[in-house]
């Protein structure tokens, strides 16, 4: 079990970046339960006394498990969140997490970091 935590732990960078919540995905990577729950985790620890927003670098992500991307959307204390990719596939993960699972903060799809960090920290949240 340690190692499988341990692997998970591998599988994503987690970083506050001055008041955002940085994610970076190793490349190509496919999402596990054990994953989101380490990430889950890992922003929990960061951000304990905060509700910061999160940027989302998926680096061209394979693949999430329904499980993993209900624990985003029902776990995280995050104020919006911010999904990066350049792919078809990365819009269409960034799409099918915000309609299918509706997670309870603002949620949008960019295809670089810097229109993501933009919205993040330029305005009020919106669609």
């Amino acid at each position: 079990m340690a190692e499988e935590r341990d692997a998970a732990a591998e599988a994503f960078v987690a970083e506050l970046r001055t008041e955002v919540l940085w994610v970076q995905w190793q490349h190509n990577v496919s999402v596990g339960d054990s994953d989101a729950a380490a990430l889950i985790e890992r922003s929990n620890a960061l951000c304990r006394d905060v509700c910061p927003p999160m940027l989302v670098e998926l680096n061209g992500m394979v693949s999430l498990t329904r499980s993993a991307l209900h624990g985003f959307a029902t776990a995280l204390n995050i104020a919006a969140m911010a999904i990066v990719g350049p792919s078809a596939v990365d819009r269409t993960l960034a799409d099918f997490f915000a309609r299918v699972h509706n997670p309870p903060y603002p949620t949008r799809y960019f295809e670089c970091p810097a229109e993501a960090l933009a919205w993040l920290t330029g305005h009020p949240y919106g669609p």
